[in-house]
């Protein structure tokens, strides 16, 4: 991987993310030029605000455990006063709505960013933040993931449609057969459409 690239992300204040790749391996040569902090896994984020307040502070013994989230925030943008932090960490499907949103509060900051890697599937909750980041290796993400996944959800809303019909039809057996039909066939359509509206066509 080229670190010339990673620098030139970083200076232009990116987000950097990274499929499959240990990104332990740019800690170290990125700290000589870069106040960074490595994770091997975000979570859990108290610990982790924790652990980085610990590695800046010249007081190692402090009691940090009575403090919450916002408390560490602010704690550590003291502790930096406007020096430019890195962190790093793997694992990033592993986050937590929670974790995500301490670490998006750290990202509003223009002095801090983000350097990370996952390596499976993970929650739509955490895709707000996802986006932030550059994906610095697509081409292998795209070879080895994104060309298997599949697109259910069309697949999803008839099924769905065709379980409310069949419901339907065994409500409604006080009408002809007919327009049980043709009011079952109408029902679904009309459920799949309105899961096409709320869910979206992509």
């Amino acid at each position: 991987m080229n670190v010339v690239r990673i620098k030139d992300g970083i200076n232009n204040g990116k987000n950097l993310m990274f499929y499959d790749m240990d990104v332990h391996n740019f800690h170290s040569l990125l700290r000589d030029e870069f106040l960074c902090i490595y994770f091997n896994e975000p979570v859990p984020v108290r610990v982790r605000l924790m652990e980085s307040i610990y590695y800046l502070s010249e007081d190692k013994n402090q009691n940090l455990s009575n403090k919450t989230i916002a408390e560490l925030h602010g704690k550590l943008l003291e502790l930096l006063k406007g020096k430019r932090l890195i962190i790093l960490f793997n694992n990033f499907e592993r986050l937590t709505r929670r974790a995500m949103q301490a670490y998006q509060n750290l990202n509003h900051e223009d002095n801090i960013h983000f350097v990370c890697s996952f390596s499976q599937y993970f929650k739509p909750e955490i895709y707000a933040f996802f986006k932030t980041f550059d994906l610095v290796n697509r081409e292998d993400y795209e070879e080895n993931l994104g060309r298997k996944e599949v697109n259910i959800t069309y697949s999803l809303y008839a099924v769905v449609s065709i379980f409310c019909f069949l419901m339907y039809l065994k409500a409604a057996t006080s009408l002809a057969m007919a327009s049980l039909l043709i009011g079952g066939t109408w029902f679904a359509l009309i459920i799949f459409r309105t899961l096409l509206y709320v869910g979206g066509k992509s």
